[in-house]
């Protein structure tokens, strides 16, 4: 018997926690050869994260006013969306991001358009790394590994 999907989510937020607080402390130093990041520049690459989390808080939101009857199921993948969002904001503005998303008018598909948000997302965040900072690289990379924990954990929403 395997754990139930609240344990898995709850282990995803606290492993998602962890990644914050690891990442709360200075963003700029140096990168891995010597080069430095500026406090400009990895505020720049946080700002544009936290817009991809902005607009996989939106997926989440639209599909729930859509699909009524998801709400319940989807509203601890929201709350996770959610704190990485703010694990990710530096205090900024992050309003949402344009026109709510289209939802597709089968449940399944809704869900289905929300796993490959969350994998766009973790693979954005993957692809940022290169950029970041370590401190900055530790939690993308602990958000992005929950992020894809999330898109598996969701396609039993969607069965």
């Amino acid at each position: 018997m395997g754990l139930p999907r609240r344990s898995f989510l709850a282990a995803g937020a606290a492993l998602t926690l962890t990644g914050a607080v690891a990442g709360c402390s200075t963003d700029a130093g140096a990168r891995p050869g010597g080069q430095s990041v500026s406090a400009v520049s990895v505020q720049g690459l946080r700002r544009r994260t936290a817009r991809r989390s902005t607009a996989l808080v939106s997926r989440y939101d639209a599909t729930a006013e859509a699909h009524p009857a998801l709400a319940e199921a989807l509203a601890p993948f929201r709350d996770v969306a959610v704190a990485h969002l703010r694990a990710l904001s530096d205090g900024s503005a992050t309003g949402p991001a344009g026109a709510p998303p289209e939802v597709p008018a089968e449940p399944a598909d809704a869900v289905g358009a929300l796993i490959e948000d969350e994998r766009r997302t973790s693979d954005e965040r993957l692809a940022a790394l290169d950029e970041a900072p370590p401190e900055l690289a530790r939690l993308l990379a602990s958000l992005a590994a929950a992020g894809a924990a999330q898109a598996q954990l969701l396609e039993g929403v969607r069965a």
